[in-house]
């Protein structure tokens, strides 16, 4: 495809050459031709053409030939090429010709050597041009003396001559050119071919192929974005075989555990009785609380994570989250607080989302806070937004690890127990469901060991931002129908 693209630009630079030729061969051919049709008068070289109709102008003009001889020579001028050419004849040595303007009768009216009142001019060479107003001849132009044509002998080999000699040039510069353009073109469609390689290799599956950049040009440019899109894709596709890996990791869990307290119960090992049958009942639902949370994740990547808005009082939910987390604080001997404004701070949201961000967050803080430790809600309000945070000062978040926190299924804990670092989801769904709501979610915390743990902060608009990640439809969330109290393995480890 890419040769066919050569041929065509070559093919399409040998037209525009092969016209430009054309056209430069007949200009200058009708122009030498045209410069055998000259006379000289003085220093000014005239077309008989355009002396005619210098004559006939001056003649509709006045009517008569009154005071011709006082305006021959700017008349001459007037007919002229310009001074430029009239020196390039006189460098030339082109001899002057005599010109008269004689009436119908003969007489002469004017005479460019000034002799009025003489005979016409009767020496050959002579040439006659009739001067025509309204179909009637008022007079003639006479012109004594060869014109430039009679002067060279034999103008039609000179004019031959001349063309020959430009189409010989044309025809070198024109090759010139077309080997310059085929150089260009190649030069053009080279890197566009490796292009169509790599893309042919990445459409095969390999998505490790590069293109080398050579220049900073469009072409360049292009090669370095085409780079840029390949490795985006080769990071893609890990993610993705990474993310495979991971949910079937995580379902294999509980998927196992209730295969194996089946298969005990129908080999008579553990007995089908209330006890037992809560536990697969237990791991059914963190069965079920995982497909949630994926399908919400789903959902938000896709642009279909549906919010119900309304007004919320963010305090309000605040201080009852950390309420809801009470109990589970204290059989830890951890302070749990929530620092809020007296009054009610409104924003408009889906409560039972932001409930759902605000449970994820803490639920993460509990699970990384020692015994005896604080966790701390903070709510701050400005004009435009609001900002959440939850801090602890539990074991904090190591540097490599800070840039992955709201990735799916990350834990910071290598081990990857569920009992350390929950599913891995918390976070993520967090973040996208502030998004959601056009906020932002960002996490800070000093190197592991020191006094302070991690800080959590949300921020979120008084007013939403409509967001891509969303769709406001007024009906029940497709997630499920337990609230996100109800869901204790929402969280991301760390």
């Amino acid at each position: 495809m890419l040769n066919r693209l050569w041929f065509r630009l070559t093919a399409a630079f040998a037209l525009i050459i092969f016209i430009g030729m054309t056209v430069t061969v007949w200009l200058s051919s009708s122009a030498a031709a045209a410069q055998f049709e000259h006379f000289m008068v003085g220093a000014q070289m005239v077309r008989p053409a355009a002396m005619q109709d210098a004559l006939i102008r001056y003649y509709a003009h006045r009517q008569s030939w009154e005071d011709l001889d006082v305006a021959l020579p700017q008349l001459v001028r007037e007919a002229s090429d310009g001074p430029m050419i009239g020196m390039f004849g006189l460098m030339m040595g082109i001899p002057s010709n005599r010109i008269q303007i004689v009436d119908r009768s003969g007489r002469v009216l004017a005479d460019s050597a000034g002799e009025l009142g003489g005979p016409p001019l009767n020496e050959p060479p002579l040439q006659r041009w009739p001067l025509v107003y309204n179909g009637v001849e008022v007079g003639a132009l006479v012109v004594e003396g060869a014109l430039m044509g009679a002067l060279s002998g034999e103008p039609q080999v000179l004019i031959e001559m001349i063309t020959r000699t430009v189409f010989i040039a044309a025809l070198i510069a024109a090759a010139t050119a077309l080997g310059l353009a085929a150089l260009l073109m190649r030069q053009i469609t080279l890197p566009l071919s490796r292009l169509m390689r790599a893309a042919q290799r990445i459409a095969a599956g390999d998505l490790s192929v590069r293109t080398p950049a050579y220049s900073n040009d469009e072409i360049g440019e292009l090669t370095r974005v085409f780079n840029q899109m390949a490795a985006s894709l080769e990071a893609q596709e890990t993610l993705r075989r990474n993310l495979m890996a991971d949910i079937a990791h995580e379902l294999r869990t509980p998927l196992a555990g209730i295969q194996g307290a089946i298969e005990a119960m129908l080999d008579g090992i553990f007995p089908a009785d209330t006890q037992n049958l809560a536990a697969l009942h237990a791991e059914a639902l963190l069965l079920g609380h995982l497909v949630d949370d994926l399908r919400t994740l789903a959902n938000a990547e896709a642009g279909q994570l549906h919010l119900e808005l309304s007004r919320v009082d963010l305090a309000e939910v605040s201080r009852t989250q950390v309420n809801a987390f009470q109990l589970r604080a204290r059989e830890r001997h951890i302070s749990l607080r929530a620092e809020t404004p007296p009054q009610p701070v409104w924003i408009e949201a889906d409560a039972l989302r932001i409930k759902q961000v605000l449970h994820n967050l803490l639920d993460n803080a509990l699970r990384h806070t020692p015994e005896h430790g604080t966790v701390v809600v903070r709510l701050c309000v400005s004009q435009e937004h609001v900002i959440l945070t939850v801090t602890d000062n539990g074991s904090g978040i190591s540097a490599e690890d800070l840039p992955r926190v709201f990735d799916r299924f990350y834990r910071g804990d290598p081990s990857r127990q569920r009992a350390t670092g929950g599913a891995g989801l918390g976070l993520a769904i967090a973040r996208k469901l502030v998004e959601a709501h056009g906020g932002s979610i960002w996490v800070d915390s000093p190197a592991p060991g020191s006094n302070r743990g991690a800080e959590f902060g949300i921020r979120l608009p008084r007013r939403p931002i409509r967001s891509e990640a969303l769709q406001r439809r007024p009906h029940a969330h497709p997630e499920g129908n337990a609230s996100p109290e109800q869901r204790p393995d929402q969280g991301s480890g760390r």
